[in-house]
């Protein structure tokens, strides 16, 4: 099957009554005088390109339980490729594409006037792993996504040192947007599907993103950046908001403990240039050791975003024309209780997930008892901290500066991590979770049907309905209405944060000239 788009012609894959096409570039390969600094688009091919196989995803280091890849996916720093899969059907039920055909197998975006059915709703989805790892296979199942009538896009981003790290202070002006690349190269992915997924029935106008864990704060974090404007209308935002964003001050001291660790000065940083990527990674194990969400992630540079304030930027109304739907897990932090035994906040531990603002937390975390219920209560607090609370700020500052929000909290736990981060997956996202012992009971099964049917809606026309949900109000600052799923689904009144209002929103924050992370 081939498809002719602005790009260039790609043969790809009839699979199932679906197109499938696999490892299309959307940027040039990041790699010699292209490293570290910002995506530049790919050039439009001649002849037709063979997209049936994934291309490599991004350099990073693979952590048993957290990291999945398709079989035969491989790692490389050219990894800037996207996938597509979408309906062959039309709405007849023949079996026809969505573009029009010479005859030959060989589709193209056909004339408005001749097109055999409206463009389809786009899918565009940002993997998630803590801004270190992952591909754009994980997490999501485009087939389910493509049966129910939308076009899908996964995309691979720079991740790690070569994707989040600000290496402006070593080398120069030129590289000022480095800590963002993995940003920049979701927002060439995007201007990439907003040029070309016509060709594959996908309707331009109609984008939204959709991102779990890091993803969620990629998409969240593109909804306040002036380069993304007008490239989606709507965003998915699980188990990750605008908090993620970082100070210059506390990106550059990250970049200190990279550059003492390889072994670089400011004398020869140049040398990072030339290394090969494994090198790279080497150099980035110690300082991605052990359980830390926000060692790496996007940063205020001071090119990127208006201002350095995330909150200000959402109430001057920034993305007042996106609509969104977030929210989280009742139980995030258990799973780290699990994979990484987490079980006590030591002052290392606090210092690696929240930096100058330890000692704050660790004061709460203080005054648990020590009780049966204490493995409740930790992950319960720290779930405050890391994910709910600055949801909770988030949603509050969007809806007052006039913005559609739908807000959500996950409660089923049917299973031994309970409603753990990532627990969402098995519900909305096509696709079995990874985590152990799940529920297969009927009751499963119907909440499934509920929580990925209203995500479905919201995707296809901006309202999270489905059959037997009660109506999903939006959020509003005075009512505070949010959507609980678990097995009676029901809105209530959103609980106020249990963090305190001495509590920065920026989760992780560094001062200091140091380079010490614990």
């Amino acid at each position: 099957m081939t498809i002719t788009a602005p790009c260039g012609s790609m043969e790809g894959l009839e699979l199932d009554g679906l197109m499938q096409f696999r490892g299309i570039p959307y940027a040039a390969p990041p790699v010699g005088r292209n490293r570290f600094r910002p995506t530049v688009p790919a050039a439009p091919w001649t002849g037709v390109r063979c997209c049936k196989t994934y291309g490599h995803a991004a350099p990073q280091v693979l952590v048993p339980g957290l990291t999945y890849f398709q079989e035969g996916e491989t790692i490389d720093e050219d990894c800037l490729y996207l996938n597509v899969t979408a309906p062959v059907t039309t709405a007849s039920g023949k079996a026809e594409p969505l573009a029009e055909s010479d005859g030959s197998g060989h589709f193209s975006a056909a004339p408005s006037s001749q097109a055999v059915q409206p463009k389809l709703p786009v899918l565009f989805w940002v993997h998630g792993g803590a801004f270190q790892k992952g591909s754009a296979n994980m997490g999501m199942d485009p087939v389910a996504f493509a049966k129910e009538g939308l076009v899908v896009v996964a995309a691979n981003y720079r991740v790690g040192a070569l994707g989040f790290l600000d290496f402006s202070e070593y080398l120069g002006n030129a590289y000022r947007q480095s800590g963002n690349n993995g940003l920049l190269d979701i927002i060439e992915a995007l201007s990439w599907t907003k040029r070309n997924i016509s060709a594959f029935g996908g309707d331009p106008d109609n984008i939204m993103i959709m991102g779990q864990s890091a993803g969620a704060k990629v998409c969240a974090t593109l909804t306040l950046m002036p380069k993304a404007k007008g490239l989606f209308r709507r965003a998915v935002l699980c188990s990750g908001a605008t908090q993620c964003i970082r100070d210059a001050e506390t990106a550059r001291i990250i970049t200190r403990r990279f550059m003492k660790d390889a072994g670089l000065t400011k004398e020869t940083a140049a040398q990072i240039l030339d290394w090969p990527w494994k090198k790279i990674l080497e150099a980035q194990l110690n300082l991605f050791s052990g359980l830390n969400l926000h060692t790496v992630g996007p940063v205020f540079d001071g090119i990127s975003f208006p201002s350095d304030n995330a909150l200000a930027l959402i109430g001057s109304g920034i993305s007042r024309d996106i609509d969104l739907l977030m929210g989280t897990n009742r139980d995030e932090m258990n799973l780290y209780w699990h994979i990484y035994r987490f079980h006590e906040l030591t002052e290392a531990h606090a210092f690696r997930l929240f930096g100058a603002n330890a000692q704050l937390v660790m004061k709460d975390i203080g005054r648990l008892p020590q009780d049966e219920f204490y493995q409740n209560s930790f992950v319960h607090l720290l779930t405050e901290y890391i994910y709910r609370a600055p949801d909770v700020r988030m949603a509050e500052a969007c809806s007052a500066a006039g913005q559609s929000v739908y807000l959500y909290r996950m409660d089923w736990d049917r299973q031994p991590y309970k409603a753990c981060h990532t627990a969402e997956t098995q519900f909305l996202m096509g696709k079995d979770s990874n985590l152990p012992g799940l529920d297969s009971s009927p009751e499963h099964e119907i909440l499934a049907k509920k929580m990925h049917g209203a995500f479905l809606q919201f995707i296809k026309n901006g309202r999270p309905e489905a059959e037997g949900l009660p109506a999903w109000p939006a959020y509003n600052p005075e009512t505070k209405r949010m959507m609980v799923f678990n097995e009676i689904c029901r809105v209530e009144e959103t609980p106020e944060p249990e963090t305190p209002d001495t509590m920065p929103f920026q989760v992780f924050k560094l001062t200091g000239s140091g380079t010490a992370i614990a």
